[in-house]
């Protein structure tokens, strides 16, 4: 069934296009999906990835974001919608309005009342996508260019990988809309006879230009005892194959986990591919997997680099 995956292919290729600057695109939907993805990390206890989205002076750790929602009834596990109320933008500035419908719960997680919770928003267009800037509760914000931030993006040898790489936000849209199909479709295409990810040799990545085309997506809902997984996405924006692709991480000892690397071959240009840990968490609380750390060749090069450690909250 090989028309399916060219079909696909075909489709990534043209939202690759799209995002990359080869047609004009209005960002209000770019801005819009990333509001959206700030609070849905925020709802699933990812204060971790929602501080990565963030650059400002309102939370100063991935733990004041956490702090700040809850303060105003918003817990994880609590938001039930996310209407885009107003929307504003300049070529390089936009300011948003989101209202969310908040549910509190019990400790068994049933329902107790709603709440209608505005969120404002600033965000500024930078080289590595749209960044919210500032996050208020009390009123809208102006759109103006007091307050922007300078992002300096370090420059490494793989920069043409990223430079024309579709902005996060569209590739988590492609992912959402193309999930069902790659679960379904999901292969190991490569040699499984070496199960060690070796990074000796590698040259350095810094982790702003690996969260451009790598995401680690917890599930939802992760209960004690019971098994889970967690998705890890990569998008190939290249003209080229990424070559021996592999990821490794340190999980704690409170879970049962039979492979802790994932080995993903060769990744060919335009393609998405998606493999996931599987483990059995045994206790509540927050769960780490810490130093995510991915290893591949381009062009005869190898590379390797960590990102932040991804927090799971488990019932």
């Amino acid at each position: 069934m090989r028309s399916p995956n060219l079909f696909l292919i075909l489709v990534l290729f043209i939202f690759s296009i799209c995002g990359s600057g080869c047609s004009s695109q209005d960002p209000s939907g770019t801005v819009n999906t990333t509001v959206i993805e700030f609070l849905e990390a925020v709802n699933a206890g990812n204060k971790d990835l929602a501080f990565s989205m963030y650059q400002g002076k309102d939370f100063l750790v991935p733990a004041s974001i956490e702090m700040s929602f809850k303060n105003k009834k918003f817990s994880p596990g609590g938001l039930q919608e996310v209407v885009i109320t107003s929307e504003g933008h300049t070529d390089n500035v936009a300011v948003a309005t989101a209202e969310c419908t908040v549910a509190k719960l019990d400790d068994d997680g049933n329902e107790i009342e709603r709440t209608l919770l505005p969120v404002y928003f600033k965000l500024q267009d930078t080289e590595i996508g749209w960044i919210i800037i500032r996050v208020t509760f009390s009123a809208p914000l102006e759109l103006s260019e007091d307050g922007l931030v300078s992002i300096e993006v370090p420059k490494t040898p793989i920069d043409p990988i990223t430079e024309n790489a579709v902005p996060i936000s569209i590739f988590s849209v492609m992912l959402f809309g193309t999930g069902i199909y790659l679960n379904q479709k999901e292969k190991q295409k490569h040699n499984n006879s070496s199960r060690t990810v070796d990074t000796s040799n590698a040259a350095s990545i810094p982790k702003e230009s690996l969260v451009q085309f790598i995401r680690i997506v917890p599930s939802q809902q992760v209960v004690a005892g019971g098994k889970t997984t967690i998705g890890v996405w990569v998008k190939n924006f290249s003209q080229q194959p990424y070559e021996k692709f592999a990821v490794k991480a340190r999980f704690p000892n409170t879970v049962d986990i039979k492979e802790l690397s994932l080995f993903f071959g060769s990744i060919a240009a335009g393609q998405t591919v998606k493999q996931s840990w599987t483990f059995v968490p045994k206790m509540q609380g927050w769960l780490g997997v810490e130093e995510p750390t991915i290893v591949f060749e381009y062009l005869g090069t190898k590379y390797a680099g960590t990102l932040d450690t991804v927090w799971v909250p488990v019932q």
